[in-house]
C-alpha cells in the first residue's frame, strides 16, 4: 500500500506510455519488499532540464533515461560513471542523498549480460546510433576478441572505424562471426525492415553463431530467419530485463530477483518469442 513513506522511480522519455520498465521495477520492488513505486513519465525535450532539477529536489529512489533524451542527459548529471562517459549517454540515473545526480548507462552491461560470455568472440553489429555504441562499448568490455560495426554511411561515424553496409561486406564477415548483433531502428517496424540496404546473409553464419536483436515487441526478420536455421537467439527482451537489473543494484544495492522481473515482462508484454 503506498503511503507517506513510499518512495517513487520513474522512467523518463517522449513518448513512454510504451515503456515495459514499470512492470519489471514495480515487480522487482515488490519481490524484495521495498515499500517504492515505478512510473512512466513523459518528459519533453524542452522540459528536461526542469525535471532534473524536480529531481535534485524531490530526490527519487533512481531513474531511468530512454529515447530521445539518453545523450541530453549526460550533460545535465553531476558526473558520469564507466562506460557512460565512454558512450556519452545515460539511461540510468543514480540520486544520491544529497542531491547529487550520477549518470550511468546499464544498457551496455545489460547487453553483455544477456547473451552471456563473450570473451574471445567476433562480433558484428548492424547501425552506427547510440544503441550500437552502447552495445559495443559492452560487448569489448565483456572480453569480445573484434566489434566490427556495419552502418550506411561509414564516413559519418565518428566513434569508431565502421565498415560499410553492402551484400559484399556481409558476405565476407558472416562465416567468421561468433556474434550478429542488429541495433538498428528499421526493426522495430515491418515495414521497414525492406529498406535495409542489404539483408544478413543468415545462411552463410556459423553453426554456432548468436544472433541477437534489440526489439523486444515483435520477432523481427532476422531472429525469425536465424531461429528457422536453429541458431541461438536473444531478443530485447533479455537486454531489456538485464539492464533494468543493474539499475536496480545501483539504486538499492540488492540483488535484483531476475525471476520475478522476467515474469513481469512475459506478463506484460507476452510469452517470449510471440
Amino acid at each position: 500500500m503506498i503511503g507517506a513513506r513510499t518512495r517513487w522511480a520513474a522512467v523518463w522519455g517522449d513518448p513512454v506510455d510504451h515503456s515495459a520498465s514499470p512492470a519489471l521495477h514495480n515487480a522487482a520492488f515488490a519481490a524484495l519488499g521495498i515499500d517504492a513505486i515505478f512510473l512512466a513519465m513523459q518528459v519533453p525535450a524542452d522540459r528536461l532540464a526542469d525535471a532534473v532539477a524536480g529531481a535534485r529536489a524531490l530526490r527519487p529512489l533512481g531513474l531511468s533515461v530512454t529515447v530521445p533524451h539518453k545523450r541530453a542527459i549526460a550533460g545535465l548529471v553531476d558526473a558520469l560513471a564507466p562506460p557512460a562517459d565512454r558512450i556519452g549517454a545515460v539511461n540510468c540515473i543514480e540520486v544520491r542523498d544529497d542531491g547529487g545526480l550520477i549518470g550511468h548507462n546499464t544498457d551496455a552491461g545489460g547487453f553483455a549480460d544477456a547473451v552471456g560470455d563473450v570473451r574471445g568472440a567476433r562480433a558484428v553489429v548492424l547501425g552506427a546510433g547510440g544503441a550500437a555504441r552502447a552495445v559495443a562499448a559492452g560487448l569489448a568490455d565483456a572480453g569480445a576478441a573484434d566489434v566490427t560495426v556495419i552502418a550506411r554511411r561509414p564516413d559519418r561515424v565518428d566513434w569508431t572505424a565502421a565498415r560499410p553496409w553492402t551484400a559484399a561486406e556481409l558476405a565476407r564477415l558472416a562465416p567468421a562471426a561468433d556474434l550478429w548483433v542488429d541495433c538498428t531502428s528499421a526493426a522495430l517496424s515491418a515495414d521497414r525492415e525492406s529498406a535495409v540496404p542489404a539483408p544478413v546473409p543468415v545462411d552463410a553464419l556459423a553453426a554456432h553463431a548468436t544472433v541477437a536483436s534489440l526489439v523486444y515487441h515483435r520477432v523481427p526478420a532476422l531472429l525469425a530467419a536465424a531461429r528457422a536455421r536453429g541458431l541461438r537467439t536473444v531478443d530485447g527482451r533479455a537486454m531489456l530485463l538485464h539492464q533494468g537489473a543493474r539499475a536496480l543494484r545501483i539504486w538499492t544495492g540488492r540483488q535484483p530477483p531476475l525471476d520475478a522481473m522476467r515474469a513481469a515482462l512475459d506478463a506484460a508484454l507476452g510469452p517470449a518469442g510471440s
